[in-house]
């Protein structure tokens, strides 16, 4: 409800009369737009409490309210505010100006100049660029550990404390899971629960990233990634991605000639080209690092899911001499609207993304974190991973499968050893963003950043596979094969 005690200010003293003033106070929070069409005002008896009048007063006012035809009225219902009133019409302009009526007053630090994405969901079937299925996540699972958690009041207490730092078990939890699944040997101190992964790499650039520092990429790449740097001052140097990963080579060159600060690196199943680092490559990353004194910001985004071999160790395993950060996720292991991701590093790196991450939040949710934690104690997540993996590879190999009915021509593609996304190339007389505004057509929805062709050499699309099931998957080719096979090639 509305302050109505400070809005409609009353003198008993002066003209017009009590019940005049609030009338005409209420008509002008209509014109301001603070009451809007439609908005349900105080019954007479409350609104007389509120200003201290007495309710005849109230009543006299909404009269003249109805009878102007600023107020309607709704049997057993009360007092609204007229649904002919629209604010745009009083004002001569909407409220909701997306910008300032002449000179703005402030200067904003940053400004996204692109258009905001509309993400449009409404067809058969929504296409993403590599997330996981909730269908399957663990969340009965998850909700039973809560209730448990929660049934006890001593934990209950401890909703209320922590800080940026761990305040849950979470950290102890990922650092058994880190030690046998990736060869992370740590202690709590090296790590920081955050709010997923993207929260991670933002605190990482704000601590690392000075005005002018130089931060490598990877191009394709991973463009809220690169963004981080940039919002933080730092300057970028795109470098190209093969079909080995980044070009190490090219690094070499750059670090010869310029001072590096940093290098951004996705090496497990790059985003969005789902290609992995390369042994030889990784190796030599690590001596440029050693040799040219620059941090590895190493993204293991989607590390757990592999179906063709067991995946590379991270670099975050190797004898790095703390050059390199570890930013993963635990979001994928349900889906991408549960926020829980990390960072590895050196202790006074972890106390320094304390430091910040406070600022903006200053602690995580305490009992949801403790109950993933029971999840990973309990064996429940590792069970979890294992079905999720064997689905995972079920749904590439099929999706793959009915793919290869249109390569060559029309498309080719790689069947990617892990991740949860397909990097399809269309052929040269195959436009992706008339491919995409087709499949649009016949009621496949997705979101824009699926979509490839800001570059002359990309004509891609990334295609996400872990969360759709065997039908969607049928539906989706068939579709594509009626775009291909009906486009009007020149």
């Amino acid at each position: 409800m509305l302050p109505f005690k400070t809005l409609i200010p009353i003198d008993p003293n002066s003209k017009p009369a009590v019940y005049e003033q609030i009338a005409l106070a209420l008509i002008q929070l209509v014109k301001s737009g603070k009451l809007q069409s439609g908005m349900r005002l105080p019954s007479t008896r409350t609104m007389a409490a509120l200003l201290g009048v007495h309710r005849k007063t109230i009543v006299a006012a909404y009269e003249i309210l109805t009878i102007q035809g600023w107020v309607s009225t709704k049997y057993k219902s009360g007092y609204f505010v007229s649904t002919d009133i629209q604010v745009a019409a009083v004002n001569g302009q909407a409220m909701s100006e997306t910008t300032f009526a002449g000179r703005f007053p402030l200067t904003l630090k940053t400004v996204d100049k692109g258009k905001a994405r509309q993400v449009e969901q409404s067809g058969q079937l929504f296409l993403d660029d590599g997330l996981p299925d909730p269908r399957i996540a663990p969340y009965k699972e998850l909700l039973r550990e809560l209730g448990s958690i929660t049934e006890r009041q001593h934990n209950l207490q401890k909703a209320n404390y922590g800080t940026a730092f761990n305040a849950s078990g979470l950290s102890t939890a990922l650092l058994t899971h880190l030690s046998h699944s990736r060869g992370l040997n740590l202690s709590e101190g090296n790590i920081l629960i955050t709010n997923g992964a993207q929260m991670g790499l933002y605190l990482v650039a704000r601590v690392l990233a000075q005005q002018g520092d130089l931060f490598i990429v990877g191009t394709p790449g991973y463009d809220l990634g690169r963004s981080a740097f940039l919002l933080n001052g730092a300057a970028v140097i795109d470098v190209a991605v093969d079909e080995n990963g980044i070009d190490v080579d090219q690094i070499a060159e750059i670090c010869r000639t310029t001072r590096v600060k940093g290098v951004y690196v996705i090496p497990h199943h790059h985003y969005p080209t789902t290609v992995a680092l390369s042994p030889r490559r990784r190796l030599q990353l690590l001596s440029l690092a050693r040799q040219y004194n620059f941090i590895l910001i190493e993204d293991d985004y989607d590390y757990d899911f592999h179906y063709s071999s067991a995946p590379h160790l991270p670099m975050a395993s190797y004898d790095h001499r703390g050059r390199v950060i570890y930013v993963g996720s635990i979001s994928k292991h349900f889906s991408s609207s549960l926020r829980l991701g990390y960072v590895v590093g050196t202790q006074d790196l972890i106390r320094s993304l304390a430091h910040i991450r406070k600022h903006m939040d200053i602690r995580g949710d305490v009992l949801l974190e403790q109950a993933v934690a029971e999840l990973f104690n309990s064996g429940a997540m590792e069970r979890h991973l294992r079905r999720s993996i064997k689905l995972y590879r079920e749904r590439r190999d099929y999706l793959c499968a009915k793919l290869t009915a249109y390569s060559g021509h029309y498309l080719s593609f790689r069947v990617p050893a892990g991740g949860m996304a397909i990097w399809i190339r269309f052929g040269d007389d195959y436009d992706v963003r008339s491919v995409a505004a087709q499949l649009r057509k016949r009621g496949v929805a997705f979101d824009e950043r699926i979509v490839f062709a800001d570059a002359p050499h990309l004509n891609h699309l990334r295609l996400g596979f872990s969360s759709l099931d065997l039908d969607a998957i049928d539906f989706l080719v068939e579709v594509l094969g009626q775009v291909l096979e009906n486009y009007p090639v020149q």
